[in-house]
């Protein structure tokens, strides 16, 4: 079975297994698909949100930028977008700021 992606240690180099660990794009992983990349940026808003680190500012500027993101990549699924993640980073400012 080929698979799309690869995890660490199923036969990928150490330099590999230390990039995947780190979250950087390997030539496998510049593959993903449109929503694992947004899946992985909204991860990285919802931490924004929750480390003190970041102002509001930034972190809205980030939501806005996942948004532009969705439109381009998954321009028919953006009232989707607005039920999970919206919400989901409303409640997060509830809650941490």
């Amino acid at each position: 079975m080929i698979r799309p992606w690869r995890l660490p240690g199923d036969g990928c180099s150490l330099a590999e297994e230390s990039a995947m660990a780190a979250g950087y794009p390997t030539p496998d992983r510049e593959r993903d698909e449109p929503a694992d990349v947004l899946q992985r940026h909204a991860d990285r808003v919802a931490s924004m949100i929750v480390t003190s680190s970041f102002s509001d500012l930034d972190c809205a500027i980030a939501e806005r930028e996942l948004r532009m993101e969705c439109l381009v990549l998954l321009p028919d699924r953006m009232e989707l977008f607005d039920r999970i993640y919206a919400s989901r980073f409303r409640r997060l400012r509830e809650q941490f700021r």
